[in-house]
């Protein structure tokens, strides 16, 4: 496959969750400063839409945003995609997502067409580069980039954070978020462990915000757990913060001493906002999809990292998306998570 000097105009391809957008910006930012005259579409997502936290993002090379619900490459895209690419004259697709073409194989039926409708296109993808797995995203990023003839300079993980971040704490408080929700049920540390972690932390002075879900069961999930937590800490040292835009999270974020979230795109979102994250992570591996940042830290299931149902190269098992009563749910007691965020809170 060829490959093309450090300049070029690229189609990026890649997930389109807050989590994925946090993770890849350093990256493109990384690229830009190693190859200066390249430019670059990538896909749209809630953080990037955004025109404030864009230009936070500082993605001077990129010249557009595809819609997001191109990355399954239904037929009924096809013409549309080639379009886009011909539009802004991009010569090169980088393909980040799932190496296995068995889950993604109206990709390959799309990379076939483009060939016979005479659309000229070099292709890079992530399931074309040996062994990937179980490096982290980022670098699985750089993998493909590389095989471009792209390299990556080193980037601030902590890209969204200002010149003057607000306090954190409140009254000399620590103030603990805590976001109990995710997309798949198979990555939520269950309810009576959250309100463990709250009683082996009630006799450290903090006050807990309880960060609300988006809404359907994770808003109920949210609403249960702070019902439930009014029982087992002070209600003045009890906040709900509801759930807003991207740019009022951010905020939010910005405030806490510590999260402590199961591996959701909120937690990429603190880790890129400067604040200390502690992610627990079941049914997915942290190796692939942990935060990134001077204070973030990971704790893994180790039932969920031996499960036989775990897939190496995607960094999730085979039942993510269903309703799994596996023992990773319960392979974490509160007391471990709770010595993570002792650990974390005296750098405050």
């Amino acid at each position: 496959m060829s490959t093309e000097p450090a300049a070029g105009r690229l189609y990026i391809v890649d997930f389109t969750g807050l989590g994925s957008a946090c993770l890849a910006v350093p990256v493109l930012r990384g690229m830009e400063e190693a190859n200066p005259r390249v430019r670059y579409t990538y896909l749209e997502n809630a953080l990037l839409r955004d025109p404030e936290l864009l230009d936070a993002a500082g993605l001077r090379g990129l010249v557009g945003l595809a819609p997001s619900r191109w990355r399954r490459f239904d037929r009924s895209d096809w013409t549309d995609i080639a379009e886009f690419i011909e539009r802004h004259r991009l010569d090169t697709v980088v393909n980040f997502r799932n190496p296995d073409l068995a889950v993604d194989g109206r990709y390959a039926e799309f990379r076939d067409w483009c060939g016979r409708s005479g659309l000229r296109l070099r292709w890079h993808d992530l399931y074309e580069v040996d062994d990937v797995g179980p490096l982290h995203v980022r670098e699985r990023m750089a993998r493909v980039l590389a095989a471009a003839g792209l390299t990556v300079a080193p980037a601030p993980d902590e890209w969204l954070r200002g010149p003057a971040p607000p306090p954190r704490g409140h009254r000399d408080q620590p103030l603990v978020g805590l976001f109990s929700s995710a997309s798949s049920t198979a990555k939520r540390w269950p309810t009576d462990r959250w309100l463990g972690l709250a009683r082996e932390l009630a006799a450290d002075d903090v006050t807990f915000v309880v960060l609300s879900g988006s809404g359907g069961d994770e808003l109920d999930l949210t609403l249960d757990l702070a019902e439930r937590l009014a029982a087992v800490v002070p209600r003045h040292r009890l906040v709900l913060a509801p759930a807003g835009g991207v740019r009022e999270l951010v905020a939010r974020l910005s405030t806490l001493s510590v999260l402590v979230a199961n591996d959701t795109g909120v937690g990429h979102v603190a880790a890129a906002c400067g604040t200390p994250v502690v992610s627990v992570f079941l049914s997915t591996d942290a190796r692939v999809w942990r935060p990134r940042s001077r204070t973030a830290v990971a704790v893994q299931s180790a039932v969920g990292a031996r499960c036989p149902n775990q897939r190496p190269l995607q960094g999730n098992c085979t039942r993510h998306y269903d309703t799994c009563d596996a023992p990773c749910h319960l392979d974490l007691p509160p007391e471990v998570i709770a010595k993570a965020v002792r650990n974390v809170l005296p750098a405050q």
